[in-house]
């Protein structure tokens, strides 16, 4: 930026128009002109003295008198334990409770308080059955427009010459922070006359990258060295790992052998913590994860097959292993990880394992398809986020069966998603549409509370900011836009950590007694005669025949009403 400049204007004025000579200082008053009085008017005019006139130039009020009844406020304390119980009696002793319950019970008075308790009781208890707890009761309101007002602009865009789909965003760790940009059609198989550099750009400069490095493949992943911002780490097409030094050009300075790498393309590249911050682990589409050393790429640290679904004769291998399409690692949690799959599903890995049993503890059936991003949340470790086909889920590490939260169905598949860094009820996701969103659970569990068509072509990588002031967003024509965030979408409320605890302990709580009601439901069936389970699954089928009927009534409803509103549009 170019320093700044006052700047000056000159112009010249005649003395005799600026009229009466001002003077700053106290004088005394002089009688500039007089005007008298036209003695024939004033001739007319009689004085009369004295005059009465009444003026009313106040409100009328008036004074009431009423006696209402008399409230009597009582304050007082009480200091509550569980159950109310006495001091001398503990209420996790149960051989107390017990004795207390009995020796009360034997009383006389005891029975006559429960008999004038009854009508009571009952009444609150058929007003809270005459509610209907899952009515929707506001729904006609009208909304009110958001108070908070959420500003999403594009600061900045940097273009690749070659028309080259973006595969991965990162963020260097020096100061000032720069963008490292690799791009490639991420398809096996797919063979292009394209050229496989990646590229290191100033966030301020968008005309030509500052570096150019060059591996021998395309490159499918990328991650800056926590230790050294100078070093890059990419997993490549055919399987193998590069490390490039920008101080030293733009070959790599170490290479892993293709006969130690993986088979497939590198679809996951993280850096572990260790005390040097050289050890790192990878993630393909042949079913292992192997870790590496910076120091030495001659030969991986170690190798996992991420099988999970395989008879009991069969040992975990290549064959029934599930494809990696995304990793997930977080320094609170140094043993442990998440792996996305080509199949759909989470895998929960915790290496300080003896057996592959207890290394892949357990797995989660999230998506109808490959999981195309998984992270953990920023507020709390036991909660993270994944996103595949056309949905974005939370999940809950204490629940199994489903996730906590489901948003609606997007328009396009949704290509990446990710946690706001510092604002931990936020999250953005990205889509095929070219569409940015912004969502808020605190404020909107249904809609975004921003949304922005950011490329007329497809979104495929989304990379915050550590600072959360500025995203990072590529598409599958090359170009990687730079948006800035208000403050409002950047920084949390004093509150925010703990009502995302509530909603967390709140959904994972409603999960957990879902589930253990389908389980009391499926048991009792089970116990039931044959012929009264064949009448209800008879019934059931005809009910299920009628609401697969209305479904599509609804549904073809639902389109035909969009396909108008098109149309209007239009």
């Amino acid at each position: 930026m170019s320093k700044y400049m006052k700047s000056r204007y000159e112009y010249s004025k005649k003395r005799r128009e600026f009229g009466r000579q001002p003077l700053f200082q106290a004088v005394p008053a002089e009688i500039l002109d007089s005007i008298y009085p036209n003695e024939e008017e004033q001739r007319r005019y009689i004085l009369r003295n004295p005059v009465h006139r009444e003026v009313q130039a106040t409100m009328p009020q008036s004074e009431h008198d009423a006696n209402t009844k008399e409230l009597v406020i009582h304050e007082q304390g009480i200091n509550h334990t569980e159950g109310g119980w006495p001091r001398d009696v503990h209420p996790y002793n149960e051989d107390h409770v017990t004795r207390y319950r009995r020796r009360v019970q034997h009383e006389d008075g005891y029975v006559n308080t429960v008999n004038s308790l009854h009508p009571q009781i009952e009444h609150y208890i058929d007003q809270n059955n005459a509610i209907d707890m899952y009515q929707t009761y506001f729904a006609d309101m009208t909304p009110q427009p958001p108070v908070e007002k959420y500003n999403l602009q594009i600061a900045n865009a940097f273009c690749d010459p070659h028309s080259r789909p973006v595969s991965c965003i990162v963020w260097t760790n020096e100061q000032p922070t720069r963008l490292a940009i690799a791009y490639c059609q991420k398809i096996v198989g797919h063979k292009s006359k394209k050229p496989n550099y990646f590229s290191i750009w100033d966030i301020q400069r968008q005309t030509a990258p500052l570096v150019e490095l060059l591996p021998q493949y395309p490159c499918w992943e990328l991650a800056c060295s926590p230790a050294q911002s100078e070093i890059l780490v990419a997993g490549l097409e055919n399987g193998t790992v590069n490390i490039f030094d920008i101080r030293k050009g733009h070959d790599a300075i170490s290479k892993s052998s293709i006969y130690n790498s993986h088979i497939g393309p590198v679809s996951g590249l993280l850096f572990t913590h260790t005390r040097t911050n050289t050890e790192f682990f990878t993630g393909s589409l042949d079913g292992y994860c192997l870790w590496w050393d910076t120091r030495n790429l001659s030969t991986p640290i170690d190798r996992l097959p991420m099988s999970v679904r395989f008879s009991p004769p069969e040992t975990p291998n290549m064959s029934n292993a599930e494809g990696v399409s995304s990793l997930q690692f977080d320094r609170g949690l140094p043993t442990k990880f998440l792996c996305g799959t080509e199949s759909g599903l989470v895998i929960n890995a915790n290496r300080m394992g003896r057996s592959h049993s207890e290394i892949l503890t357990s797995y989660w059936e999230a998506h109808a398809g490959p999981v195309r991003a998984i992270h953990r949340s920023p507020c709390t470790l036991r909660m993270f986020i994944t996103c595949g086909d056309w949905s974005v889920r939370i999940w809950s590490e204490e629940v199994r069966t489903a996730p906590i939260i489901v948003t609606k169905p997007y328009r396009n598949q949704v290509t990446d998603v990710t946690w706001a860094p510092l604002r931990y009820s936020s999250y953005m996701a990205i889509c095929e549409g070219g569409y940015f969103y912004y969502w808020d659970i605190l404020r909107n569990f249904n809609e975004a509370v921003a949304t922005l068509q950011v490329s007329k072509h497809g979104l495929t990588k989304l990379t915050p900011h550590r600072k959360g002031q500025m995203v990072a967003i590529g598409d599958d024509q090359g170009t990687t836009f730079l948006l800035n965030l208000s403050d409002n979408m950047t920084f949390p409320d004093e509150r925010d950590k703990q009502l995302v605890h509530q909603i967390y302990d709140r959904e994972t709580r409603r999960e957990h007694i879902l589930d253990a009601r389908l389980k009391e439901i499926h048991l009792k069936h089970r116990d039931e005669p044959p012929e009264i389970q064949s009448a209800g699954e008879t019934a059931s089928e005809e009910g299920g025949y009628r609401k697969t009927e209305l479904t599509e009534e609804e549904y073809f409803r639902i389109v035909k009403q969009e396909l108008n509103k098109i149309e209007n549009v239009n």
